[in-house]
């Protein structure tokens, strides 16, 4: 029997077993090990146990392998354990996929909750900003801007504002000492061209009003600005940091992790909007 032969006869007769055993050692090893990303397996104590199973069929096939000779009652009884291992292995990575799963859209729930809650801040300090040129530095100053002040918007509109260049004569009743190349909104309303009629709505009102609301996860409540929602209807507080940048602050406001059942260890990024280093409202997430 040559070289070959013999290799391959090993194969047929070990590699099974070999590999049983190869497979259960590696995943032990996953299954007892800390960190990992969210999708990892390796918090799961099934898991674990699952290798385990895995280990002892291949340890167990191979002793049988290696007897030569072994009855029809201890075959019979030995392929059951396998049948049975086999069937438990299967079961319980088939238990630890589904919880997986679950777990991980528990937490893509939660971080969309925290998206939610700092694209409401967004929105309000973007206004704030406009209205004051200047950023707000706290919920408090927020609250009161969403509440007490208002923006004009649009309310009717008749006619476009011309194409044309202005007239000498339009020149003249605006105060021109030459007719501009280009007719401004403004220029057009002083000269009854046009009509454009502006009313002042409340900030919270304009912002948040039911045909913007379409996509929201929950109703917005002006009081619970400063609370980032969790998937088990309850709250925790967003942190706000400030720091003095010129003549005005830098404001940084962040939904703190974990977000739903997200193990600590697995915590890659922390949701916020604004910076410390540049005034700005920009969020890091996509």
């Amino acid at each position: 029997m040559d070289y070959f032969e013999k290799f391959w006869l090993f194969v047929r007769k070990y590699l099974f077993s070999i590999l049983l055993i190869i497979a259960g050692i590696t995943f032990l090893i996953v299954g007892m090990s800390k960190g990992g990303s969210q999708a990892n397996l390796a918090q799961s104590s099934n898991f674990t146990f699952a290798a385990i199973v895995l280990l002892f069929l291949g340890a167990v096939s191979l002793y049988f392998i290696m007897e030569k000779k072994i009855g029809k009652a201890i075959t019979l009884i030995s392929s059951l354990v396998f049948l049975g291992g086999a069937a438990l292995f299967i079961g319980l990575n088939i238990g630890t996929v589904k919880k997986t799963v679950i777990q991980l859209a528990e937490i893509e729930e939660a971080e969309d909750l925290a998206k939610q809650g700092l694209s409401d801040i967004q929105k309000l300090q973007d206004a704030y900003e406009r209205k004051n040129k200047k950023l707000a530095v706290s919920f408090e100053e927020l609250t009161n801007f969403a509440k007490t002040d208002s923006i004009k918007v649009l309310d009717s509109a008749d006619g476009d504002i011309p194409s044309r260049r202005m007239t000498v004569q339009e020149g003249r009743q605006l105060g021109l000492r030459y007719p501009a190349a280009v007719i401004s909104e403004e220029q057009a309303i002083k000269l009854g061209l046009i009509t454009r009629i502006y009313k002042k709505v409340p900030v919270a009102d304009y912002i948040f009003s039911e045909e913007k609301d379409d996509n929201r996860l929950y109703n917005f409540e002006l009081d619970k600005l400063s609370q980032m929602r969790q998937i088990d209807s309850t709250t925790k507080a967003f942190a706000v940091k400030t720091i003095a940048a010129d003549s005005a602050f830098n404001v940084l406001f962040q939904a703190i992790p974990p977000y739903g059942p997200q193990d600590p260890a697995n915590i890659k990024d922390t949701f916020q909007i604004g910076s410390l280093e540049e005034a700005n409202t920009k969020s890091n997430w996509k």
